[in-house]
């Protein structure tokens, strides 16, 4: 049996500019034929990724910069800064990865995804296996310089370049919660056990353009305008969506039981709050949810997006949230009909918003957020059988 937790947000987030597009305005889509704020997965994930690591003290790094980390690693145990530099380009190029290389500024050309705790695993074979990392390095520039098969390369350089590539492939609990992908290394990659769709708004939105002035505060001949300009923002009220597969957690975890229950635990209570940080500081829109809804199913994970397919409407007594979640409710309990109940192990929700006691679809009502997340954390776990 397979085990899914799936997560339903309804978030009001007032004046803001959440995740911006590459012109600097609120990112959008379109659905039910109205143009809708979005926040998008990426950014969702990244930001509830980087929170859960201060909570669990064990961070990964998603980064060109392996280099320069492990020389950084090679430098505090005494080695100097050039010969470190040349270790720490030596060891991505002996790892002998498919369009792997090093770029004139000292990166890799592509991103790499590892424990923090890799990079002193590297420095760690380095300083083992310094004389081998150098020759394999050189030889794979070289091969790459006269256009050469890898299969020229010898039995040691490939040797070599099996070691570094199980450090490459180590992962921790985001790992194997986000997933990993590196091209022509499939040992290296990890299939993510948690889904995470962008967030839209459940009704129609409209840019609001803010003109702003920068006020010099030594008076001149100008007025004391140092700068004009204006700023796009959006607001309303997001459904989030997030899935958690157990078994697949789990599996990634290396069937460490224990660490996918903790992470487990804290995502639900960090994706529930997660509130994006772009603009941070000039609208400081740190709400709390009005909505999270969480359900343990046994058979697939059901997104209630559909729910707002036909645009929430709102008027001056009821704004966004209520009528959101409203149909959420209503919709929650049509697919409970289509499946019928057996998939449902657990449901539960709590939030801020007002009469959440009297909905009728969405399971029990747990008031404290820590309580809900405890509650269906343990409902997943004994429902997950232990391979």
């Amino acid at each position: 049996m397979s085990i899914f937790i799936d997560i339903h947000i309804v978030h009001s987030f007032p004046l803001s500019n959440l995740n911006r597009d590459y012109y600097g305005s609120p990112k959008v889509a379109v659905y039910g034929g109205v143009e809708r704020g979005r926040i998008s997965s990426a950014a969702l994930k990244r930001g509830s990724r980087t929170e859960i690591e201060k909570f669990l003290g064990d961070k990964a790094l998603r980064t060109r910069r392996v280099p320069g980390q492990v020389a950084a690693e090679l430098e505090t145990r005494g080695w100097t800064a050039e010969e470190a530099a040349e270790a720490g380009r030596n060891v991505a190029l002996a790892a002998d990865v498919g369009g792997l290389g090093i770029e004139e500024a000292g990166t890799t050309n592509v991103m790499l995804y590892l424990p923090a705790a890799a990079i002193g695993a590297l420095a760690d074979l380095v300083e083992d296996q310094r004389t081998q990392i150098d020759a394999a390095a050189k030889g794979a520039l070289a091969e790459a310089k006269a256009g050469k098969s890898k299969k020229s390369r010898t039995k040691a350089d490939r040797e070599i370049a099996k070691r570094i590539q199980e450090v490459l492939a180590t992962r921790n609990a985001s790992i194997a919660a986000f997933g990993r992908m590196l091209a022509n290394a499939p040992e290296v990659t990890v299939d993510g056990a948690i889904s995470v769709a962008h967030a839209i708004t459940t009704h129609a939105t409209e840019e609001q353009s803010d003109f702003f002035t920068a006020v010099d505060d030594v008076p001149g001949d100008d007025n004391g305008s140092a700068h004009m300009g204006h700023g796009a923002y959006t607001s309303g009220s997001f459904y989030k969506y997030s899935s958690i597969s157990l078994d697949g957690l789990v599996t990634n975890l290396g069937h460490d039981r224990d660490a996918a229950r903790e992470l487990v635990r804290a995502y639900l209570a960090e994706f529930a709050v997660h509130v994006p940080r772009a603009k941070k500081n000039s609208t400081a829109p740190f709400t709390p949810p009005a909505l999270a809804y969480v359900t343990v199913r046994s058979d697939r994970p059901v997104s209630l997006a559909g729910a707002f397919e036909a645009p929430v409407v709102a008027d001056e007594s009821t704004g966004w949230t209520s009528p959101s979640i409203k149909q959420l409710d209503e919709h929650a309990q049509a697919v409970n009909a289509f499946f019928g109940p057996e998939p449902v192990i657990a449901a539960a929700y709590t939030g801020t918003a007002a009469g959440l006691a009297s909905l009728t679809s969405l399971g029990r009502h747990i008031p404290q957020l820590s309580d809900l997340a405890e509650t269906i954390t343990t409902a997943a776990f004994d429902a997950e059988e232990p391979k």
